[in-house]
């Protein structure tokens, strides 16, 4: 028994050794080719105090787009003399920037102007994605439309406007007298009751990153610290965070938000109806989260659930889900932290809603 056990030993340790001898040789490695976690430092809106001019700020430019460096001191003395004294501070990390210029009534875009009565004009409401959060201003879907159809398209997205926002956005916008109002719904737009709303804080969003960013250092393991164990606690960390994240994401629309999503319909239908008073028309457009495209989008069910929803109260709706098949994600993101569409995505979007919108213009022509 005892030399059998001695072999067992024998094995044991030779078994720990080869273990720790293939730790240490992937350490070793990982550490050489600076293998680690994505980390990125976190991008910055900033804003004049009238909110009429701003900056979408990141920490590098991959794609070659953002047309501002902030590195550069004349560039930020520009910015500083227009209100934005911040861009100093903010140069260092986040250098690379997108201008953003707001109208008197918070719209993207110049000035607007007296209404003409012979062009039709369409009013896109919306949150950042309508926005175009990183997007130059001329890269925007309503920018697009505005260039594609003949008609005026003015963009009055909003960032962070959800409902009951958004309610109060598109009453507000009313008084621009459009014919069409297109609103670019994104899955995280309807009202949450104040116990759904909670379960966000534990979560991604699937558009801001905010796992990976950082605000001090660049988010690398320490010295010390292992960097096999921080790969795998990032990817531990990255599934099950995802998985709550999706199940959010069906959960808006579905019974842990019932009262939050009844009182989206309720605003939704309100809209609708304000609008055929006037004579004008709601034109809903969903846009899918970039995730998962090319693969098994995970959200299906939720724009199943909005769909029946919308098309049950009489809303003019269309998915632009189909337009963005088996694209692959990355390719339409603002950035690795920052999954807003990209110009990219926005030229696909308005693609899709061109045709779509110009019949029903059409079909408001002929009845005038």
């Amino acid at each position: 028994m005892d030399g059998s056990r001695r072999r067992w030993a024998g094995r044991l340790g030779l078994v720990i050794a080869s273990s720790a001898l293939a730790l240490g040789a992937g350490e070793l490695a990982v550490r050489a080719l600076g293998i680690a976690p994505d980390r990125f430092a976190q991008p910055w809106h900033l804003e004049r105090a009238d909110k009429r001019l701003g900056l979408d700020a990141y920490p590098d430019d991959p794609r070659g787009y953002f047309p501002i460096d902030l590195r550069d001191a004349a560039e930020r003395a520009r910015w500083r003399e227009r209100g934005l004294p911040v861009v100093d501070a903010r140069a260092a990390r986040t250098p690379h920037a997108v201008p953003l210029r707001y109208t008197e009534e918070l719209c993207r875009g110049e000035a607007i102007g007296p209404r003409d009565p012979q062009t039709a004009r369409v009013v896109v409401i919306g949150d950042s994605f309508s926005e175009g959060q990183g997007v130059r201003e001329q890269d925007t879907f309503a920018a697009r439309l505005d260039a594609a159809l003949d008609a005026e398209v003015i963009n009055c997205g909003r960032r962070g406007d959800d409902f009951p926002a958004l309610r109060a956005r598109f009453e507000a916008r009313l008084a621009l007298e459009p014919d069409v109002v297109l609103y670019a719904m994104v899955l995280n737009d309807p009202e949450q009751s104040e116990a759904f709303h909670e379960r966000q804080r534990y979560l991604d969003d699937w558009i801001l990153d905010r796992r990976r960013m950082v605000t001090e250092g660049d988010g690398a393991p320490r010295p010390a610290e292992l960097h096999l164990l921080a790969l795998a606690r990032d990817r531990i960390e990255g599934l099950r965070v995802g998985a709550a994240t999706t199940a959010w994401y069906r959960d808006m629309v579905g019974p842990p938000n019932r009262a939050g999503w009844e009182a989206t319909l309720a605003h939704l239908e309100a809209m609708r109806d304000a609008m055929r008073a006037r004579g004008g028309e709601l034109y809903v457009v969903l846009w899918p989260l970039l995730v998962e495209l090319d693969g098994d989008y995970p959200f299906e069910a939720v724009h199943a659930t909005i769909r029946a929803a919308l098309e049950a109260r009489g809303v003019a709706f269309h998915d632009a889900l189909p337009a963005f098949r088996g694209q692959a994600p990355r390719s339409l993101w603002v950035h690795g932290a920052d999954r807003h569409p990209n110009e990219r995505a926005h030229a696909r979007f308005a693609a899709d809603v061109a045709p779509r919108l110009e019949a029903i213009l059409a079909r408001r022509g002929d009845r005038t």
